[in-house]
């Protein structure tokens, strides 16, 4: 069975909670730490339930429902300010559709994990239901995403779909336990030594590009010996859209773009950064020894408890999806890079949030991203 996912799009309440700051302040700074610790979780898929074999050996809504309780006790087992499961909307905008999302499934056997990567996700749960004799049979297996290893796994079998699920009960609890165990592990273990962060460059934060097409203004900051711009894209052409088709985000966050347009959509003289440029930032964003949460020294000081050491200034503009669809603003997104995936119609994206700030996984070209663009 691979397991569907059903996730969490986060909701920004920082702006509400600062109306009443001044009036709640104990409560207000509570609050913010709740909120930051929100914005750390790592992501757990939960796909599809696919039968293993040619013949059915169940039908589809017996195979949704033990997905749909998978899903039910990932949730009810890993804590939410941590992890989050991710919905099956949210990995379709990865995938392009939903006949695509279960092709890519059907495809994944034996590398479950490299389809984890190409949704962005930190852990996949894979599980798939045959027959063995007159017996139905179930096998789930966990892994964590990133180093592809086999987290954990369990079997079962019974004579029907109710004896199926009773396994499902007994054991997924103990299978999710296992990327707690695994967490805690490395947080105990993990004492990186702290390497000095090059000092930003402060004096080239004043500095401005006036787009001449639209005479937008953007702040421009240099960064190592590259130069950015220090907010999203926000030119209006055929192929870009606001979030939620509200120019107010456009306003904050920038245009979306899907990736024919990002190409071609920076102004002269600058261009979409491939995958190994936005490394550079990567690797400056890890210099202090943490890679743990990389993004938190590229984030905007309004956001997530961000530092912004290097005057990247990252917002979370979210992202949409061909459909209309749109994601995660005020919690996270993703921006473009040129570099083009493994996989026909996929890009590797630059991934953002508290944690990450790296080139990962796999986006759809017709997604709608944000644009950062970097100086020839």
């Amino acid at each position: 069975i691979i397991l569907e996912t059903a996730p969490y799009i986060k909701i920004t309440i920082l702006r509400r909670i600062m109306m009443y700051s001044s009036i709640h302040r104990p409560l207000f700074f509570l609050l913010l730490l709740a909120f930051a610790a929100y914005g750390q979780q790592k992501r757990i898929a939960i796909i599809n339930t696919v039968d293993d074999g040619e013949e059915r050996p169940i039908g589809h809504s017996e195979l949704s429902h033990l997905t749909d309780r998978l899903r039910e006790i990932a949730v009810k087992t890993l804590p939410k300010k941590s992890y989050a499961v991710m919905t099956q909307q949210s990995i379709v905008a990865f995938l392009g559709s939903q006949e695509e999302m279960v092709r890519k499934c059907k495809e994944s056997e034996g590398c479950l994990a490299k389809l984890g990567r190409e949704i962005s996700a930190d852990y996949i749960c894979q599980g798939r239901i045959g027959r063995f004799g007159k017996d139905l049979t179930i096998k789930a297996e966990l892994y964590d995403v990133r180093s592809g290893d086999l987290v954990d796994s369990f079997t079962g079998s019974s004579k029907d779909i109710y004896g199926l699920l009773s396994v499902i009960n007994n054991k997924a609890p103990d299978l999710f336990r296992e990327i707690l165990e695994e967490n805690k592990a490395v947080s105990s273990s993990s004492q990186p030594s702290v390497i000095p962060a090059p000092a930003p460059n402060p004096s080239t934060n004043a500095n401005v590009l006036t787009d001449t097409r639209d005479g937008k203004r953007y702040k421009v900051v240099k960064i190592g010996n590259q130069t950015w711009m220090a907010e999203n894209l926000n030119y209006d052409v055929s192929g870009s859209k606001c979030y939620e088709n509200n120019s107010a985000n456009c306003a904050k966050y920038g245009k979306l773009y899907n990736w024919e347009t990002a190409k071609k959509a920076c102004p002269s003289g600058w261009h979409l950064p491939s995958c190994t440029e936005w490394g550079v930032l990567t690797d400056l964003a890890r210099s202090d020894g943490n890679s743990y949460r990389p993004g938190k020294r590229m984030l905007a000081k309004s956001w997530n408890n961000g530092t912004d050491e290097f005057g990247f200034s990252a917002l979370p503009g979210g992202y949409g999806s061909s459909d209309g669809s749109f994601y995660d603003i005020g919690s996270g997104g993703n921006l473009w890079s040129a570099s083009e995936s493994g996989f026909a119609g996929y890009v590797v994206p630059l991934r953002i949030d508290f944690g990450d700030f790296v080139c990962y996984g796999n986006i759809a070209k017709s997604a709608l991203l944000g644009v950062r663009c970097v100086k020839d």
